[in-house]
């Protein structure tokens, strides 16, 4: 009985390894990419309205490009403009229509508190975000309707989606700041930061070239 018992062991052994090397090591990587321990920590506009129980990400890229030229990538997010330079094959197969810009459009620069910016259309209220807070070529808020009708109730959201433009000299520190929502979730949290990392990485490429 001993030595049927050995391999249950050895693999038990080996998953409780896996999860602890995730958790101290793959896990935080993912959370703060890119990010220095001062970005990690600080606070950002937006994380005010979020209810902090959650957990936190920040991940970022340096763009050799001003805010100016930054901005306009950024505010023109989503399935029904500019897309988010990400992965859009893999985004289409999950049902949503994105199509990534290479260039800026005018149209879809004026983007308000309030506004609708889809993750993609068919899932309803479930697949799309709410501007609940934006500075011109500083930063854009984003977080589920429920979440936004609660701000505006005078509650704290459960989760945001939030990306903050940093001068420094003539470049830009771009940060994605994640505040609770689905973050934990080890499916969703790989998923996200694939998806985001590329998203940053196309924002970054796209504003060096036009600036």
């Amino acid at each position: 009985m001993i030595g049927r018992a050995r391999p249950w062991l050895a693999t038990a052994a080996a998953l409780a390894a896996a999860v602890v090397g995730y958790r101290t090591h793959v896990r935080p990587w993912m959370y703060f990419w890119g990010a220095t321990h001062e970005e990690m920590v600080e606070g950002l506009p937006g994380d005010e309205l979020v209810d902090g129980a959650g957990p936190r990400t920040t991940r970022a890229v340096t763009i050799n490009a001003g805010p100016e030229a930054v901005w306009p990538w950024l505010v023109q997010i989503g399935e029904d403009r500019g897309g988010f330079y990400s992965y859009s094959a893999l985004e289409r197969a999950v049902g949503a229509d994105i199509h990534n810009a290479d260039r800026i459009h005018p149209e879809w620069q004026d983007l308000q508190v309030g506004d609708t910016v889809w993750l993609a259309r068919r899932g309803g209220d479930r697949a799309r975000q709410v501007v609940a807070a934006l500075e011109p070529k500083s930063y854009l808020v984003l977080m589920n309707p429920d979440d936004y009708d609660k701000v505006l109730r005078g509650e704290r959201a459960s989760g945001s989606w939030a990306f903050h433009l940093q001068p420094a000299g003539d470049r830009t520190r771009l940060l994605a700041r994640g505040n609770g929502g689905s973050a934990g979730n080890p499916i969703f949290d790989i998923a996200h930061f694939v998806m985001e990392r590329k998203m940053l990485d196309g924002i970054r490429r796209r504003a060096e070239r036009s600036g």
